[in-house]
């Protein structure tokens, strides 16, 4: 690449870096309109058409989205997933469970669209989709998505049994607007595309346990995880860690790193 890289590498990572990225650049038209210059075309005006153009896409996006405070999908259950006290709670269900949640918002109907197009979804899944059972919600649902395309940011939040509760967010490291700028410039180069990481943040609240808080991070098949609980109950979750990362490990064939155990601050 050329000289400029690194200003352009500042610039990338300071976009990924905000909330709402989008939200502190220009408004007024930028100029990008190629510039009639001598015979010598200097390596800075062509890493300044980049800058242009990412900014361009940015702003592009920006006018694409609607006035919402969410900056991520959504997705909430109105009932419990286990209307039972657990006392022993069987990992395959939850799993079960929380698939069928997130394939049931609505949110990736398009995906599943293009699924049963190419016969490889049945109708059934279809029709179950919000958007076919209950057509006044398809706005909400949209704009769920328009945030979903513009952070990468989904959120789940639902009760496990009664005083049992479940929040989770996933979101890729890179935001993609800034990913897919990145991947641009490596096909024009005739690299491959980045590999994705993604992060993950899990609260559990739990009526025996008590908070527990988990960080994940998942990139080029390499895991690492840490966890924090309160202060009663650190000795407990270091004797099961091991454990977790062992499981992990036979279950996806991950590289997972040991797991770190912290005690967690102002969480009642």
């Amino acid at each position: 690449m050329s000289s400029i890289t690194p200003l352009l590498d500042t610039l990338v990572h300071q976009v990924a870096k905000q909330r709402s990225p989008v939200a502190a650049l220009p408004r007024h038209p930028l100029p990008v309109a190629p510039i009639q210059a001598a015979a010598t075309t200097t390596e800075f005006s062509q890493a300044g058409q980049q800058v242009a153009r990412l900014l361009q896409l940015i702003d592009s996006w920006q006018q694409q989205l609607p006035p919402r405070g969410s900056q991520s999908a959504f997705i909430q259950t109105a009932g419990q997933l286990f209307p039972a006290q657990a006392t022993n709670l069987n990992v395959a269900a939850l799993v079960s469970k929380l698939q069928t949640l997130v394939k049931d918002s609505g949110v990736f109907y398009e995906t599943l669209l293009a699924r049963w197009a190419a016969q490889k979804a049945p109708i059934n899944l279809l029709q179950q989709q919000p958007q076919n059972r209950t057509p006044s919600t398809i706005q909400s649902i949209l704009g769920q998505q328009i945030d979903l395309l513009n952070s990468g940011m989904l959120r789940i939040e639902t009760e496990l049994w009664p005083q049992a509760t479940l929040q989770w967010l996933v979101q890729p490291e890179v935001n993609p607007l800034v990913q897919r700028w990145r991947d641009e410039q490596r096909r024009q180069q005739g690299d491959e595309p980045e590999a994705a990481a993604w992060t993950s943040e899990i609260k559990l609240s739990l009526p025996a346990l008590g908070v527990l808080r988990a960080k994940l991070r998942l990139g080029d098949q390499h895991l690492t995880m840490q966890v924090q609980c309160t202060e009663s109950q650190v000795q407990l979750v270091r004797s099961q860690v091991d454990m977790l990362a062992q499981r992990l490990r036979q279950i996806t064939g991950l590289q997972v790193d040991p797991i770190a155990v912290g005690v967690l601050a102002n969480e009642s």
